[in-house]
């Protein structure tokens, strides 16, 4: 058991931009810490610097001592190796030497059910103080004790599960939505009875004029009240607004991911006949001797198929072989539909052109529109800058490149929707944007994942089973 883990005044930069600023926390023996964020914030390297801390003396991650780590990287599947073997493969490697602080960087990223099980149990029943890189829901509520938030720089800690953290903040933007409604009630009443003084000092000034000319001494009183309720009336307007603007300096700190602004319209398309229907089919890659056989199922054009199956089962070759893949082979009867009726979306982003500009990817999949109408369209899935809609493929993030991804399905009003494993390697305001999208989306879908949570969240009704 090792001594409580101190970070101090924590930094963390790469070429000359902060990531990671004034972060300091205690990490207690046995913890289970999941660090969440957007992609891009700084995650991964954070992990990183605790591997790393170990080989040289670092007064900010002061690791107690010798303690014995054990890192899991994030992985990339490669052909001849699936998700699940690769990470097995590497998890084995560092739980070896029996660590006491054990790094994961996205475990639950490529493993199919059995391999997540397994790797949930690790979680549970492992003694390891453990530091965790994921956006996986079912992982952050059940198997991690405290959260690290890493957004704009900062890291905020809490002490539960992910989705009582979301609930607090709800909580905490419930607050002070209700505190700006009871400023809005505050300044009316004000606003009116400034108006009933102001009455009075008229009807006053009115009632003087008459005793003037009649002779009468006029009254001043009401003109004194008038001029103070103006006074104080001014005083109060002036707290309101720091109020107010104090409020929304709070809102705009607590972290609220974006909702995209689309709509879809698959009218043209006839929700009651049969997208994808095989019959008795085989398919199979031309150069290997790997084949699917005896595949039947039938989509309609509104519902929604999983492919289910262990890693290297076939679920993507199925899939390329839908999309006609030159390097798969079929036999059988494959009724599908157009390739230009079909859009794929797989969590490497390969359709998109790495050297075109957003606007120009846009504008060539609906070249009727005119700048402004393509500009538009592209601020409803959050691209609004110059920068933004100028930024090539390559340049984009991997939120962006979702978000991208999204708004061509939504250009196209494609017949069938094709995702292949989307939920990797996202973090979770993009997650919730590809939710978002997909429940919405009305046509035909054919999708691979092992995340349960996404596919409940997609209202998934249907499964085809791969042995």
């Amino acid at each position: 058991m090792h001594l409580p883990i101190e970070i101090t005044d924590f930094e963390l930069s790469v070429t000359g931009r902060i990531l990671i600023s004034d972060f300091s926390t205690t990490i207690y023996p046995g913890s289970k810490v999941g660090i969440i964020g957007d992609n891009g914030s700084g995650k991964s390297l954070l992990l990183n610097a605790f591997y790393q801390a170990q080989f040289t003396a670092n007064p900010v991650l002061n690791l107690a001592g010798c303690i014995t780590i054990g890192y899991v990287p994030q992985l990339i599947s490669h052909d001849s190796l699936s998700g699940g073997e690769r990470f097995n493969h590497v998890l084995s490697q560092a739980l070896a030497n029996c660590p006491e602080l054990l790094l994961l960087d996205e475990p639950t990223n490529h493993l199919d059910g059995n391999n997540r099980h397994a790797l949930f149990k690790l979680l549970r029943h492992n003694p390891a103080t453990m530091l965790i890189v994921s956006h996986d829901p079912e992982l952050l509520n059940n198997y991690v004790d405290c959260l690290w938030h890493v957004v704009d720089g900062k890291v905020t800690v809490f002490n539960g599960r992910y989705s009582d953290y979301c609930q607090q903040l709800e909580r905490q933007r419930s607050k002070l939505y209700r505190q700006i409604d009871e400023l809005k009630v505050q300044q009316k009443q004000q606003h009116q009875s400034l108006m009933r003084e102001q009455q009075r000092a008229k009807n006053s000034r009115l009632q003087g004029e008459k005793h003037i000319s009649e002779r009468k001494w006029p009254t001043i009183t009401s003109g004194t009240k008038a001029r103070r309720a103006e006074t104080t009336a001014g005083k109060n307007s002036a707290k309101i607004r720091n109020s107010r603007q104090d409020i929304q300096q709070q809102l705009q700190n607590l972290w609220q991911p974006e909702e995209l602004n689309y709509s879809f319209d698959l009218a043209g398309f006839s929700s009651n006949n049969a997208v994808v229907t095989i019959v008795d089919g085989s398919c199979g890659y031309l150069a290997g001797d790997f084949a699917l056989n005896n595949i039947n199922l039938n989509l309609s054009g509104h519902a929604r198929l999983a492919l289910c199956g262990d890693n290297g089962s076939g679920k993507t070759t199925l899939l390329r072989a839908v999309t006609g893949n030159p390097q798969v082979w079929t036999a059988g009867e494959w009724l599908l539909p157009q390739l230009g009726e079909i859009s794929y979306l797989d969590q490497h982003y390969n359709h998109i052109d790495d050297n075109a500009t957003v606007l120009e990817m846009v504008s060539h999949a609906t070249p009727d529109l005119t700048i402004a109408e393509l500009r538009a369209f592209l601020n409803c899935f959050l691209f609004r800058k110059n920068e933004e809609v100028s930024k090539t493929g390559a340049m984009l993030s991997g939120g962006e490149k979702a978000r991208l991804s999204l708004a061509l399905i939504a250009l196209r009003r494609p017949k069938l929707l094709i995702i292949d494993e989307i939920s990797n390697n996202i973090d979770l305001t993009t997650r919730n944007h590809i939710i978002q999208v997909l429940r919405d989306y009305p046509g035909a879908m054919l999708i691979i994942s092992h995340d349960r949570e996404f596919l409940e969240q997609l209202a998934i009704n249907d499964y085809y089973n791969l042995f």
